[in-house]
């Protein structure tokens, strides 16, 4: 099927083009198509994802995650891998395949490889793609997503808590209409370890299909709720360091004047909501053991009970390890 939609583009060179099924997360068709001496990657967004629990999703997803990289490696292409064809009306489209050096932050920080430099760079990365986004009209309209968001993150991550967690009802409402209401620059949605492709040269951003225009907390939160669970899987103090080192840079991009639209609290009850649902959301993180679930969502209750506005506070709440970013 889609060699046969590329054939129609007239996209290959050869009649022996063949694909490889990379691993793209839950929610898309991935591939490596080798077609001759080229290898490119084609992706087409699913309607229903690949998770236990029935999720689906309109695939016009695809279309924001072509915008997305082709707005960013407008501006830096430096930091996204290039897109080569884009089919809106097709819902798919190719883009460059990278050095096999370039992997996943994930692996490499469950593999040990946890780099301070590296957490910097990446912050600075995300500060610098909101300043540039920040209230700008044509970027809002762009990415006027609202509908795929709410399907694609506040749905299964936060919404669908409330069954589990009735007495939290209220805060999860609150808190999603706040999301809901900051409308401030470009967010990639899914802007977690995993869809940060790491090499010596530098990173790349992949897996934009959630881009939306509001709220910066979302994206930030979506790193920190990462590098705080794998702090608390692993108990390795430096995952603290790399998250100070990640918000600090992020707030130095960003600058003094769009920061005032952080509120602290608010990130940090995002934070902490993003890593009850992925112990018990429609996307669980896969490297927890129940008694670390266990432990870490008495924390997090802990916490919501009584919301820090500080990372350092946060950090020792759900942790327990006492780490000053002062």
């Amino acid at each position: 099927m889609v060699l046969e939609l590329l054939k129609k583009r007239q996209l290959l060179t050869t009649d022996d083009a063949t694909l490889t099924p990379l691993t793209g997360g839950v929610s898309c068709e991935i591939y490596l198509v080798e077609d001759g001496d080229r290898r490119f990657v084609v992706k087409r967004a699913l309607s229903k994802l690949k998770v236990k629990q029935d999720w689906f999703a309109n695939t016009n997803r695809n279309r924001y995650e072509q915008q997305y990289l082709s707005y960013v490696g407008a501006l830096f292409p430096q930091w996204v891998p290039k897109v080569l064809a884009a089919f809106p009306k097709d819902e798919f489209f190719t883009m460059e395949f990278l050095p096999s050096e370039y992997r996943d932050w994930k692996k490499r920080l469950l593999a040990g490889e946890r780099k301070v430099e590296t957490a910097a760079t990446i912050g600075k990365a995300l500060g610098v793609i909101h300043r540039v986004s920040w209230h700008d009209l044509g970027t809002m309209r762009q990415f006027d997503s609202d509908e795929n968001f709410e399907e694609l993150r506040l749905s299964p991550y936060f919404i669908s808590l409330v069954p589990l967690y009735p007495q939290l009802r209220t805060q999860i409402e609150q808190l999603c209409q706040r999301i809901r209401s900051n409308k401030h620059c470009l967010v990639h949605g899914d802007f977690s370890p995993k869809n940060i492709l790491v090499a010596e040269q530098g990173i790349k951003i992949v897996d934009c299909e959630v881009a939306w225009y509001g709220d910066p907390c979302f994206d930030i939160a979506f790193t920190l709720h990462h590098l705080l669970l794998k702090l608390c899987h692993l108990g390795d103090s430096v995952l603290a360091e790399m998250a100070d080192a990640f918000y600090s840079s992020y707030q130095q991009e960003l600058g003094e004047g769009p920061m005032a639209a952080i509120e602290p609290q608010h990130l940090m009850e995002l934070t902490l909501f993003m890593m009850l649902a992925r112990l018990d959301g429609k996307s669980p993180v896969e490297y927890l053991s129940d008694s670390e679930k266990n432990e870490i969502r008495e924390r997090v209750m802990i916490a919501l009970a009584n919301v820090p506005n500080s990372l350092d506070a946060l950090i020792q709440g759900v942790s327990g390890y006492e780490y000053s970013t002062s």
